[in-house]
């Protein structure tokens, strides 16, 4: 019996290791990423980010919005809303043909190919 409670102890005080050890790479990670978004901000310009979320829409654009086909012609740019950040980039744009929302795809500063999408309704009044 103490042989196992010995054991039993051991694999938990290694699994608490592992997971603290996880939880630390996740944040250095998280932490190196950041720091990379900062230093690459100031030289990212708006027609970069407004292009990389445009290829990004054009190659993704039946599975992200149920538009098959989109060209560049469907996809309207809101350019005085284009803005880089401290730490990334926001596009806002509108799809031809959809009229009750607006998308809005989000980058890092560091890597522009990799675009998240953010969508607002509209509402009537």
């Amino acid at each position: 019996m103490m042989k196992f409670l010995k054991v039993a102890g051991i694999s938990v005080l290694a699994l608490a290791v592992f997971i603290a050890a996880l939880i630390a790479w996740y944040w250095l990670d998280a932490r190196a990423s950041l720091q990379a978004d900062i230093r690459a901000c100031p030289s990212v310009t708006t027609e970069q980010a407004t292009a990389a979320v445009l290829k990004n829409v054009l190659l993704n654009g039946e599975r992200l919005f149920s538009k098959p086909h989109l060209t560049q012609k469907d996809v309207i740019i809101e350019e005085r809303g284009v803005q880089v950040g401290q730490t990334g980039t926001l596009v806002p744009f509108r799809i031809d043909g959809v009229t009750d929302r607006r998308y809005f795809g989000m980058t890092g500063c560091a890597s522009l190919d990799a675009v998240e999408y953010a969508t607002e309704y509209y509402t009537e009044p």
